[in-house]
This record gives structure tokens, C-alpha cells and sequence, in this order.
């Protein structure tokens, strides 16, 4: 399935491919001068993959308090929240930024988690009052990553950035812009975007929601706006890149139904005050009792090979774990991994090999995030 914004994207050369069922941009430019455009300019992504569903109704906060993993009876309007679903036994069903927009939450979803996501919600509503919307195809998405993306969005919005810390969103009006660029044929539609503070690479980034017939003219607003700061499209295998050096674990790549979030390092999505919700017994008796076996490290390597999803990793002859994503890091100027570690052989520096297809690949646990906002490679 095209996104609204493939049109934008084919004027500018993109070459596509299929992800999670959409037809996305995988690149424009070499792969490291959008990578760069993140780090030191600002970067646009078409977010269109991601899931968004709105949950509303009298017990909308009741009903998502008890399925997913973080607080949100005590989240104000205007704030979201990193969360997870879980299984009964503490298994990553979803994984998922959720919004409280005031009359209503936001859920933002993970590409790969957006079905199965949708699908448990109806079916753990049962007889509460709320109501479920899957509004992927008509509340679209656009992100802009990097060092000057506020002062991008801030120009667009005449100084009128509202959200200032991560996790913030707020309802602006662009209808001033809009009517610059001869308006929306479209009488019914709002001239109003939500903007979230959301960063999907490391560095300080903004999501911006639209009804789908302002997408294609907010893109224009911003490339032509944007032009002066140094902004470029970025696609999937640059972001791929850019969130494996953030350390920013993917749904169906770095988790998925076998992961408890704990061992993903995914605390934050968890509240430990809350009372009951799905999955919350398990991740109780690890975090007071217990500990959990395995945890997702990063890996450098050396060389210049790449493993696949899947190699196994060893420590002399014993295998301690498995690699779940790999690139090529334009910071580090070296091969990069994300995987699952048994907790012995997880500390930074600790020395392992991948079992790849071809040869060992010599490999060493490093500290996450790769590189820090800024572009700083973290120390070893």
C-alpha cells in the first residue's frame, strides 16, 4: 500500500520498498548523508507504517490502565508514555507511545505490532464503554529528527512550538500556513496538526499528526521551509542505521511475543506502582523477586561483515545468546548489533564471536546507546 506522501517522495527520487504491508521509502541519498542530515541538520520521515489508534469513551482510561504495561489513569492531558502489551505471562504483544489528548488517548504503535495490537485491544474491551478506532489511513504522520528540527516547526508554526520536553504533544493550528499554500480543497477538514516531542534516532525529534489531505502540503511546507536549514528525506535504511546507534529496540526485529520487556531494557514503558493489567505478575516477580536470564546488549564488531538476524552468539564454544539487528554505524565507522545476551556475558566490554554464515565474527558487548545525542560515540 502507497503512503499519501509517495508522490513527494518519488519527485525525489526514493527507491521503495515494502514494510510491514506499506510501500515506504527505503533511501534517497547515500545512506550516510541522510544519516548525517540527522545528526547535524534535521531529517523528515514518513511515519506512515506506524499503527495509530484512538481509544475514547467514559472508561477509556479504566480499560487501557488495565492492558498496558505503563500508567496512564495518572497521565495528564498533553503527556504520552512509552508502553507495552503483554500476554498473561509478560510477553511483548505491542509496543507503543500512548497519548492522552484529553477527550481521548493516542495510541502510536510500532509498525510490525499495529494488527495484533488492534486486534487484543477489541478483544479485552468486552462490555466497557469505549470505543476503538484504527485511524492509520486517515490521520497520517510525518517526524522531523535532528538538531535543528525545532527551529524547522517553529518557523512553520510563526514561533508557536508548544511542546518543549519528550513525550509533550499539543494541538497547533496551521491554518495561517495552510491558506499560504491556497488552503485544503477540502472544507470539512481541520487545520490543526497534534506535534509530539519523539525521538526515533537519539536525537531531539518532533511527530506531527495530520488528517490525511494535509499531509502531501505539510511535506511541501516543511521541504520548502526546510531548505535553508539543510533538511533531507530520510528513509528506512537510514533510520534502520540511526535508531541500531541509539540503541532503540524494534517490534518484530529486536522483540516480539517471546521478549518480556525487561530483558529489552524497556523499563521506562513499565509502571512498578500501578495496580493490576495484563502481564504485570510476571514482570512483579522479576523485578522483586527474581531477574531476568538474558538482555539486550550492543555488539561491535570487527571486520567488515555484517551477521544476520538470528547468529548465534558465543562465548568459547558455549552459545550466550543471538543477534536480532546489524549495520554498518556511520558514527563509529564500524559494524554495529543489537541481541540478546545470556546476563554473565552481558557487561560492556565483555569479549564474544557471532557464528555467521561464512566466519566467526569477533565481536564486544558495548554500553548503549552507541552514540549519544550530538553524534559522540558513547565510551566503551
Amino acid at each position: 500500500m502507497r503512503t499519501p506522501f509517495y508522490d513527494c517522495e518519488a519527485a525525489l527520487g526514493a527507491r521503495f520498498g515494502e514494510e510491514a504491508g506499506w510501500l515506504i521509502p527505503f533511501a534517497y541519498l547515500p545512506r550516510e548523508e541522510e544519516h548525517r542530515a540527522v545528526r547535524e541538520a534535521v531529517g523528515l520521515l514518513d511515519l506512515s507504517g506506524r499503527g495509530r489508534i484512538l481509544v475514547r469513551g467514559r472508561e477509556s482510561a479504566r480499560f487501557l490502565q488495565s492492558v498496558l504495561s505503563n500508567d496512564i489513569a495518572g497521565l495528564p492531558a498533553g503527556r504520552g508514555v512509552p508502553a507495552t502489551l503483554l500476554t498473561n505471562k509478560g510477553r511483548m504483544l505491542g509496543l507503543m507511545r500512548a497519548y492522552n489528548l484529553g477527550s481521548e488517548y493516542l495510541l502510536d504503535v510500532e509498525p510490525r505490532a499495529r494488527e495484533q495490537t488492534l486486534r487484543m485491544l477489541r478483544e479485552y474491551k468486552m462490555a466497557l464503554r469505549v470505543e476503538i478506532e484504527d485511524v492509520t489511513d486517515s490521520l497520517v504522520a510525518l517526524s522531523l529528527q535532528g538538531p535543528r528540527a525545532r527551529r524547522l516547526l517553529s518557523m512553520v508554526l510563526d514561533g508557536e512550538l508548544a511542546v518543549e520536553r519528550e513525550g509533550e504533544i499539543a494541538a497547533h493550528s496551521i491554518e495561517r500556513v495552510l491558506a499560504q499554500e491556497g488552503g485544503i480543497a477540502d472544507p470539512v477538514v481541520r487545520p490543526n496538526v497534534w506535534i509530539a516531542r519523539a525521538s526515533h534516532t537519539g536525537e531531539e525529534g518532533y511527530d506531527v499528526f495530520m488528517e490525511q489531505a494535509v499531509g502531501p502540503v505539510m511535506w511541501r511546507i516543511l521541504w520548502r521551509m526546510g531548505g535553508a536549514l539543510g533538511i533531507r528525506a530520510i528513509g528506512f535504511h537510514a533510520l534502520f542505521v540511526l535508531r541500531l546507534e541509539a540503541g532503540i529496540p524494534w517490534y518484530g526485529y529486536d522483540v516480539d511475543e517471546t521478549t518480556i520487556p525487561l530483558e529489552a531494557g524497556l523499563e521506562s514503558a513499565i509502571s512498578f506502582t500501578k495496580g493490576c493489567y495484563i502481564g504485570q505478575e510476571t514482570i512483579a516477580m522479576i523485578r522483586y523477586r527474581g531477574h531476568i536470564n538474558r538482555k539486550l546488549v550492543g555488539l561491535r564488531l570487527k571486520g567488515d561483515r555484517l551477521p544476520d538476524s538470528g547468529d548465534r552468539v558465543v562465548a568459547d564454544d558455549t552459545e550466550v545468546g543471538r543477534i536480532t539487528s546489524a549495520a554498518f554505524s556511520f558514527s563509529l565507522r564500524t559494524p554495529i548489533a543489537l541481541g540478546y545476551a545470556k546476563c554473565a556475558w552481558a557487561e560492556p566490554g565483555t569479549p564474544l564471536r557471532v557464528k555467521a554464515k561464512e566466519a566467526d565474527i569477533e565481536a564486544e558487548v558495548h554500553p548503549l546507546p552507541f552514540v549519544s545525542r550530538g553524534a559522540e560515540p558513547a565510551e566503551a
